[in-house]
């Protein structure tokens, strides 16, 4: 009895059929994509609810793990034809597209910042489930995620390839990068209350002068670390002889912390110089500024942790301090030791020279002048003229 006989294989035209293992590539992107969005959307919750920071780190070092599955992802997609662009471009993209475009809602809603956050991980475990819903074609899991099946069976393409990598290079990072840069000049300038103005030629620091009936004068003048050496010379030589000048500068008399900020790293990066080596004004100068042990302990753990990490960068003995989650409120207890303490102190030494001082002068850093010039103004105070300083400039 004679066998059967089997047909010839067809003639291949040189495509290449999905493999298995492309799909549990994919289907492992899928699974960490629902796994990070469940885990941001519980350490959002537990913040938003109890001010519990217990996965934070956990959840940060995932949203890390899914933004580099992500351009593999987008690389995928870039070499496969076959597969799914909306699906698994959306799930590439949507952790810097997303946390980009949020930004002005962390500016203008810094009060609700955790609940804008809780929003952004919910909306990633909703898109999640919904997508993954889509592939399985009901509510019943298979593995892998990705069928087999949905993979179309579709050759290399040079086009594809061109086409989505000049997509990503081309249009979206230079449109993610405006875009960051447009949210940041929000942020500055708001935060600072214009007293910082952010233009193409470069940053501008906005100087305002105060009068009260009684001839008394206060200017109002936003510093920078770090800036143009015309830029701290200008204004030293601005300042009238007999001014009084209230300086900024925390002391640590009781040597609290054992290094201290230099910004010469940052200086020398950016083609700058530091504030104390051009910035001499005349007049008579006066410490207005806190000592160390007024700050918090906590405050004060935290501002040797940043000292350590600009002196030694991230390394494996500063990894370890990183990770360490930080205790409820810091936030708060920071922002208070380092701008509001500091401000009523300067308050009230304002308080103290006004009645033998005709002009005052307050050059301290940006993020004060907000807070000061509401003060001031209750002290029957007025704006009547401004003057802007290029602080530093883009590019040569």
């Amino acid at each position: 009895m004679s066998q059967p006989s089997i047909p010839p294989p067809i003639p291949s035209d040189g495509s290449s059929s999905p493999t298995p293992f492309l799909t549990v590539v994919l289907s492992l992107i899928l699974v960490l994509f629902l796994g990070t969005a469940a885990l941001t959307f519980l350490s959002d919750s537990l913040f938003l609810l109890f001010r519990r920071q217990d996965l934070a780190v956990t959840a940060a070092l995932g949203s890390l793990l899914m933004l580099m599955a992500g351009f593999l992802a987008c690389g995928l997609v870039a070499w496969f034809p076959g597969i799914r662009k909306r699906t698994f471009l959306t799930v590439g993209l949507f952790l810097p597209v997303v946390g980009v475009a949020v930004i002005p809602l962390f500016v203008y809603y810094f009060e609700h910042a955790a609940l804008v956050a809780w929003s952004v991980s919910l909306g990633q475990l909703l898109l999640a489930v919904f997508l993954i819903r889509r592939l399985q074609g009901g509510w019943k899991l298979r593995w892998p995620l990705l069928p087999v099946g949905l993979l179309a069976d579709r050759r290399f393409s040079w086009g594809n390839l061109a086409a989505v990598t000049m997509s990503g290079l081309l249009l979206l990072l230079p449109a993610l990068a405006l875009y960051a840069a447009f949210s940041a000049k929000l942020a500055v300038e708001h935060f600072t209350d214009g007293f910082v103005i952010v233009r193409p030629a470069g940053i501008f620091m906005q100087v305002r002068d105060y009068v009260r009936d009684d001839g008394r004068k206060i200017m109002l003048v936003p510093m920078s670390h770090v800036g143009e050496p015309e830029f701290y010379q200008t204004l030293s030589a601005s300042f009238p002889a007999n001014s009084v000048i209230l300086m900024e500068g925390v002391s640590d008399r009781q040597k609290r912390i054992s290094t201290h900020s230099n910004y010469s790293k940052i200086a020398t990066a950016i083609g700058g110089i530091q504030q104390t080596q051009a910035f001499k004004p005349q007049g008579e100068l006066v410490a207005a500024d806190v000592d160390m042990s007024s700050f918090s302990p906590a405050t004060l753990d935290l501002l040797k942790t940043a000292m350590l990490l600009h002196a030694k960068g991230v390394t494996p003995e500063t990894l370890p301090i990183l990770m360490k989650p930080t205790p409820p409120g810091l936030e708060k207890q920071f922002m208070d030791d380092i701008l509001t303490k500091r401000n009523h102190h300067l308050l009230g030494v304002i308080r103290e020279r006004l009645p033998s001082s005709e002009q005052i002068i307050v050059p301290w850093g940006a993020a004060h002048m907000p807070e000061l010039a509401r003060e001031i103004q209750k002290l029957g105070f007025r704006p009547v003229d401004t003057r802007e300083f290029l602080a530093l400039r883009f590019g040569s």
